[in-house]
């Protein structure tokens, strides 16, 4: 590859990092932005009551259950392993706001121990553990209307 090939990849490659780093500046103030306005959001919530107490009607959550491994099958004790993915979806409209332009992801676990959450249990189950590696392995995403997303 001659000398001129290269300066043009090198230039490229330096336009395209400069880019990124000012999309990611222009994200940076937005999610700034979003957290004040979820801050706010939070100052008069109650996470003890359910999303649609208020207007009087029930709140429908709906529950995806993933497995991504099962083994360990023990026929004596009637047991087995599994790894899965708990998702749950619910609509909050205490949380919507019309100046929250897109989705914002919440991985912090006070954010997250912030808001209500429905409670779900494995009636049979012998031992349930949940994933920690350094933090809580979760996420929730909340929508600009309000529409929750909940996983673990």
């Amino acid at each position: 590859m001659d000398l001129r090939w290269k300066q043009v990849l090198v230039l490229t490659a330096l336009v395209l990092d400069f880019s990124c780093v000012l999309a990611s500046g222009n994200n940076d103030i937005e999610n700034a932005k979003a957290l004040k306005l979820l801050d706010e959001l939070l100052r008069n919530y109650d996470r003890r009551s359910t999303p649609t107490n208020n207007l009087e009607m029930a709140t429908n959550v709906s529950l995806e259950l993933y497995v991504a491994s099962l083994g360990s099958i023990n026929t004596e004790n009637m047991d087995y392993v599994t790894d899965t993915y708990l998702r749950q979806k619910w609509w909050d409209p205490r949380l919507s706001h019309p100046e929250l332009k897109s989705p914002m992801d919440l991985a912090d676990p006070k954010l997250v121990q912030a808001i209500w959450k429905p409670e779900v249990f494995f009636p049979n189950a012998k031992e349930a553990n949940f994933q920690f590696v350094t933090v809580p392995n979760l996420l929730i995403r909340i929508h600009p209307n309000g529409e929750i997303l909940y996983i673990l």
